[in-house]
């Protein structure tokens, strides 16, 4: 599994510093955090490309064994007045203190009621993402699903 903690370290300081494009290790695991923010709007946009930049849009490039560890996912950054639209995102699960959450410990955390010492309730605003066994899925579809699973981050 990617290391999630450098992907929310990498995605908060980028924002922090109004950078408007990033690149992050691709992954499975990246890839679907990055579009789970993407579809909840946090990010304005997300291709893949190499270190050099984003490829461009119709073109697939196949996966070689020369270039399987420079692909990246570009990230376009989304900024409202100035400000950045996402706030805030840390990594809840880490190598060293995996954090699980079963479904009536995420049932707290949406209405916003702290379900362990680690788990804080989601905010207004706020998204939570869970490795389940259907993948990486954001916390109401999680509920819907009746499913619990590692939480991965939170995002705001």
């Amino acid at each position: 599994m990617a290391p999630i903690h450098n992907l929310c370290s990498q995605i908060q300081n980028s924002f922090l510093w109004k950078f408007g494009r990033i690149a992050v290790p691709n992954s499975t695991t990246n890839r679907a955090i990055c579009q789970i923010l993407y579809e909840e709007g946090f990010l304005s946009g997300m291709s893949s490309g190499d270190e050099t930049g984003p490829y461009q849009r119709g073109v697939e490039v196949p996966v070689t064994p020369e270039n399987v560890a420079r692909r990246k996912i570009w990230l376009d950054l989304k900024y409202r007045n100035g400000e950045p639209v996402l706030k805030k995102i840390r990594a809840v699960s880490i190598p060293s203190r995996r954090v699980f959450a079963s479904v009536e410990e995420l049932q707290a955390i949406a209405a916003a009621r702290r379900a362990s010492p680690l788990l804080k309730g989601q905010a207004v605003g706020q998204v939570t993402v869970l490795n389940t066994p259907y993948g990486i899925i954001e916390l109401k579809e999680a509920l819907k699903k009746e499913v619990g699973g590692e939480v991965l981050c939170m995002a705001a």
